[in-house]
């Protein structure tokens, strides 16, 4: 899966979504998606692909249990790993996504 098809995806939750960061103060709820890693790979000097991990983090001020369904049943066709960790300072919840996806580098 390609950041553009993670990014498609991502904006029918219709909240706004960002690649790392906004460049301006967002109201929450909102999402930030990224590649966190990637493991290039192949054989015989050539890179035949990219095993990459994304992170997707959706920050609230509060659970919406229902938000983070819908963001789920996005992914629905990869292996999720969730945590979830209250930021005090900001006053918000992030729950954060985390999945590998291969991609083809030829």
């Amino acid at each position: 899966m390609e950041l553009k098809e993670i990014a498609q995806r991502l904006s029918t939750l219709k909240i706004p979504v960002a690649y790392s960061v906004f460049n301006t103060p967002q109201k929450l709820p909102f999402v930030v998606y990224y590649e966190s890693g990637a493991d290039i790979q192949g054989a015989d000097t050539y890179n035949l692909y990219r095993d990459a991990e994304i992170r997707i983090c959706l920050y609230c001020d509060k659970k919406d249990i229902a938000l983070e369904r819908r963001l789920e049943e996005l992914f629905r066709d990869v292996e999720l790993d969730k945590t979830e960790i209250y930021i005090p300072e900001e006053k918000m919840l992030e729950i954060a996504y985390s999945f590998d996806t291969i991609q083809k580098t030829n």
